[in-house]
């Protein structure tokens, strides 16, 4: 499937929205209303994200994909609705295992990835955005691992990028990092203003789609393949086996009063998690006057 160059193609989904045009595909995650949350399974926004890539890949006109979000937030972490309350490990290993399938799907697409990111980007929405070539930073982004407070695994991905004390601070701590201090620690290529992250990353999305496509899709692979020879995917498969065992023994995480974070939101909801969090700490250990 090919369109000719300056042509436009949109797709219609339920969780995201597909354009292209003049060499640039555009995926914007557009549930604003779960701040973007990421589903998980058939007909779920990681499936869409999926279908549409397999779109801009099939596009010989598409030359560069820039994905972003509507709303405050680029992505709040994963969407665990319409799963198991109860789940066996069979379970935990289906949905770990979905996850590593749909990374290594947005890993390997072979034209340039630019995410655009605004607001939150955490948990389940950072290891997406880091799977991308270069991560914009708007100037109120915020970056972090929050499901450490619960228990949870999700740090690989950050420590295949950052490194592993800063993946052992956002999983142990659950702190956010702002824009500069993930340019500083390589999550992110650059902070953008207020206001220009839009103008700047279409800008940056058009200039690459000027290079010539074959150089373009032959350097990205060049480049990944000396980082996967470098030890990233033998690092992420490792650290994904004990990810499997920790999402396990989530279930019995305990919050500070005792109970199981589980058992809280069963019977709390959100309200109840949010409580829980203000029992371990009200307030944020990082400074970024420390970050100099």
């Amino acid at each position: 499937m090919s369109t000719p160059e300056g042509s436009r193609r949109q797709g219609s989904f339920q969780h995201v929205t597909y354009a292209s045009h003049s060499g640039v595909a555009r995926i914007v995650l557009a549930r604003p209303e779960t701040r973007n949350a990421l589903g998980i399974g058939p007909q779920s926004s990681r499936a869409e994200i999926e279908h549409c890539l397999d779109l801009a890949k099939a596009d010989e006109s598409v030359r560069c994909v820039l994905i972003s979000a509507e709303g405050p937030s680029f992505c709040a972490g994963g969407d665990l609705s319409g799963l198991p309350q109860q789940p066996t490990p069979m379970d935990e290993k289906w949905f770990t295992d979905e996850l590593d399938r749909f990374h290594h799907h947005v890993r390997t697409f072979p034209k340039p990835l630019i995410a655009a990111v605004q607001g939150h980007c955490v948990g389940a929405g950072l290891s997406f955005a880091l799977q991308c070539d270069v991560v914009l930073a708007g100037e109120d982004a915020r970056f972090g691992l929050p499901e450490g407070r619960f228990g949870h695994p999700g740090a690989v991905e950050v420590a295949m990028a950052a490194g592993p004390a800063v993946a052992k601070f956002l999983i142990f701590s659950g702190e956010l990092l702002d824009a500069e201090a993930a340019v500083r620690f390589g999550m992110a290529l650059t902070v953008i203003r207020n206001g220009r992250l839009e103008q700047r990353s279409e800008e940056l999305a058009m200039r690459i789609a000027r290079m010539p496509a074959d150089a373009l899709q032959l350097n990205k692979a060049a480049i990944n393949a000396a980082a996967e020879v470098g030890g990233r995917e033998a690092g992420r498969r490792a650290g994904r086996a004990l990810d499997l065992i920790t999402k396990v023994m989530s279930h019995q995480a305990l919050a500070p009063d005792g109970r199981t974070f589980d058992h809280i939101l069963q019977t709390e909801g959100v309200r109840g998690m949010r409580a829980a969090q203000r029992q371990q700490f009200t307030h944020s250990w990082w400074e970024p006057t420390d970050d100099c």
